[in-house]
């Protein structure tokens, strides 16, 4: 997972791991372009301050961390919908695997993202 200082930056490396995305908390949906316009207009009227930065998942989700806490995902992958999402940031993610089926899962990870298992 690696972190950025604007969303547009963000936006930019999330473009080139998937194609579109949905917004966490609504059904709005964005393509490359879409989402490009609307990290770059963020940035311009609403930047984040010193101590918060964006995340980019694995498979392309986005989130936001302020002040180094909790992860608020933003833009989800719709490459992978169901992606394990940490909870928090970390440089290195811990590994762990799942009890029920042994796919690797990130720390923080409540749910397996293949069989669903709880992971405790």
């Amino acid at each position: 997972m690696e972190r950025f200082d604007t969303m547009l930056e963000a936006a930019e490396l999330a473009a080139t791991l998937c194609g579109s995305w949905s917004f966490a908390t609504s059904n709005d949906r964005y393509d490359v372009k879409g989402l490009l316009v609307l990290a770059e207009t963020s940035d311009n009227e609403n930047p984040i301050d010193e101590d918060s930065f964006y995340a980019v998942s694995p498979a392309g989700a986005i989130g936001l961390c302020e002040d180094g806490e909790d992860i608020d995902w933003l833009f989800l992958s719709d490459n992978a919908p169901n992606e394990d999402l940490p909870l928090t940031y970390g440089s290195v993610p811990q590994m762990k695997f799942c009890p029920k089926c042994g796919l690797p899962v990130v720390s923080g990870s409540q749910f397996c993202g293949k069989c669903g298992c709880e992971l405790k």
